[in-house]
């Protein structure tokens, strides 16, 4: 009997991610697999790529140093995991504040290592600082990251980096990765309708307390404008009243220096009378 054709795969919407073994997981691949992850239409531009249908977003690969190369803002390592193709790790720098140091870019040999007294901390995929001192080309180590491109060419963010000491260490990993492998990525991703219909439900959910959220937080920003708004009116009235009041003060006092001048004149005017007065009657007398 004829062997049937695979069912074609189904691409779940991004409401359902959450229940898939991958997305918010490690998936363990190969360098070769993660050259092979796709793209599919509408998530675009998000490094969020599938395997089969599988949405991956994290990676974990365990391989040989063969070489690394120290930038003035970033590491690159490649590592060699023995699947036939090798696997572009970046990791940016933390650069450093202390402008007397300066840092050259380096053409790493195989004996290559990072000096230890220089700037060894870098960025990881998710803003985090970590410690490339002790990595070195020939190390066998885990590295764990995001998925990106780099002039065309597929590469991990690296967002941790472990170094395997024994051959138990590596038999551990190979075993993780061949499990992962078997009961999960040869496997197409399958959703059951209930199970998308509650996945919906929760991320409307979500979303509508997002709403919520950012619809109280629009009010309480409202009202606390509103409130600044107030209070400055009420300063400037404030101001405005007291230099009235100033004002009335002020043309209180000059009308009441104006009445005592006045007056002042009056009594002057009445002294000068009073003094013509007597020196007319001193001089009739005399």
């Amino acid at each position: 009997m004829p062997k049937l054709p695979p069912a074609p795969l189904i691409f779940y919407p991004a409401h359902c991610f959450p229940l898939s073994p991958t997305f918010n997981a490690w998936a363990k691949v190969t360098a070769t697999e993660v050259h092979a992850l796709q793209e599919h239409q509408g998530f675009e531009g998000q490094n969020i790529f599938f395997h089969r249908n599988h949405p991956i977003k994290w990676i974990r690969v365990v391989g040989v140093i063969v070489a690394l190369d120290v930038y003035p803002t970033r590491w690159i390592l490649i590592i060699d995991d023995s699947s036939g193709e090798t696997l572009e790790v970046m990791c940016p720098r933390l650069i450093s504040t202390d402008h007397s140091t300066t840092i050259d870019t380096v053409a790493v040999a195989e004996d290559f290592r990072i000096d230890t007294k220089s700037n060894t901390l870098g960025i990881t995929a998710t803003g985090l600082s970590i410690d490339l001192a002790g990595v070195d080309v020939g190390s066998i180590v885990k590295v764990k990251g995001g998925i990106g491109e780099f002039r065309g060419v597929r590469q991990m963010t690296l967002e941790k980096i472990s170094t395997l000491h024994t051959t138990n260490d590596e038999a551990h990993a190979w075993s993780e990765l061949s499990h992962f492998r078997a009961t999960i990525l040869n496997h197409p991703w399958v959703v059951s309708h209930e199970e998308q219909r509650s996945s919906l439900e929760e991320a409307d959910g979500t979303r509508r307390r997002k709403e919520e959220r950012l619809l109280r937080k629009q009010e309480r920003d409202h009202k606390i404008k509103a409130n600044r708004k107030m209070s400055r009116m009420r300063k400037v009235e404030g101001k405005k009243g007291s230099a009235l009041e100033d004002g009335k003060n002020a043309g209180e006092r000059m009308q009441k220096q104006r009445q005592q001048r006045r007056v002042s004149n009056k009594e002057n005017q009445a002294q000068a009378d009073r003094l013509e007065g007597e020196r007319a009657w001193v001089h009739e007398q005399g």
